[in-house]
């Protein structure tokens, strides 16, 4: 099942091509506002039930998975992980227009710089263009996953065109170049298949994320609770165990075949027990309680001043 993977000359090329200089990032931001789905759907609880199976896939990519063993925070850090990632990735989307272009610079420099040799003496790069631009590619299979199973809203095909625009806009302000970026959904499809039959595969950071026991094992108590540390240890029991299910639930059928994950006849009952339930009772929250604290202000405020959200 392994693959080589490893940095070409090409690619060191287009690395360095990636420069805030050659973004449309105007343009794109345009597609990006509070009129957006991604704006809609982005900053949800909702979001969070399918953003676990994205990183499952960015993971085995082997490229990522040689970057992210060597520091190992979504193991010895996990809150710190999420909490920077609610910093510095929703702000792209999340933001007035310039500090949403600002932040996507500051996101791509920030991966310029994780770049070395992994314990086995192969050379990984944030920046690699086929890593980077699958791990957003990751972002628009789960949007259309979260609409299939924890949505009751079917997409017309004019949402699902707009949907795509937006997500390749999001890339845009990442700073994926068009030749990295599929221009067509058809194009995706072939590309995105391609990476899940013949790229990606199980190393060790799946074999940390897939044990149904990592949050029970690895989380500790959220930062300043105070609640009794064996409560918290059946929080933690329930959660893995329920984040695991819908983790398989939720992936790809030709990648659990790929990595040989088991995924049974009651698995498939459970999964589909946890989605009914999703579809039934989120609808029933207040708005604003569907949608993380820190982002609601900002849907909000944008509501409130609109004209300081557009360019």
């Amino acid at each position: 099942m392994s693959t080589s993977h490893s940095i070409t000359a090409d690619s060191v090329v287009e690395i360095k091509s990636v420069k805030a200089s050659n973004l449309d990032a105007e343009n794109a931001i345009r597609k990006l506002g509070p009129d957006s789905l991604m704006w809609r759907d982005f900053g949800t609880y909702l979001y969070q039930f399918i953003l676990p199976q994205a990183f499952i896939l960015q993971s085995a990519h082997p490229m990522v998975d040689r970057a992210v063993s060597v520091d190992k925070k979504y193991k010895l850090n996990p809150w710190g992980r999420a909490k920077d990632s609610l910093k510095l990735l929703w702000p792209v989307v999340y933001s007035k227009p310039q500090d949403a272009i600002d932040m996507g610079v500051r996101l791509r420099e920030l991966h310029r710089s994780i770049k070395g040799t992994d314990s086995n003496g192969k050379k990984y790069h944030a920046l690699d263009p086929e890593a980077y631009a699958f791990v957003h590619m990751t972002g628009y299979d789960a949007l259309l996953r979260l609409y299939r199973y924890f949505s009751n809203h079917r997409l017309t095909p004019k949402e699902r065109a707009m949907l795509f625009e937006e997500w390749k806009a999001m890339g845009t302000m990442l700073g994926i170049i068009d030749r990295s970026l599929p221009q067509t959904e058809a194009e995706y499809w072939e590309r995105y298949n391609h990476i899940l039959d013949n790229v990606l595969e199980k190393g060790p950071v799946l074999d940390d994320l897939l044990d149904p026991l990592f949050i029970y094992k690895n989380y500790p108590r959220p930062p300043k609770s105070k609640m009794p540390m064996p409560v918290w240890k059946a929080i933690a029991l329930v959660w893995g165990y329920t984040q695991h299910k819908v983790i398989v639930g939720t992936l790809p059928e030709q990648f659990r075949t790929r990595i040989g994950l088991r995924y049974n006849k009651l698995d498939q009952l459970l999964f589909n027990s946890f989605a009914w339930t999703v579809r039934t009772f989120y609808p029933m929250l207040p708005e604003e309680k569907q949608y993380l604290p820190s982002i609601w202000r900002i849907v909000r405020d944008a509501r409130e001043h609109p004209q300081a959200y557009q360019l």
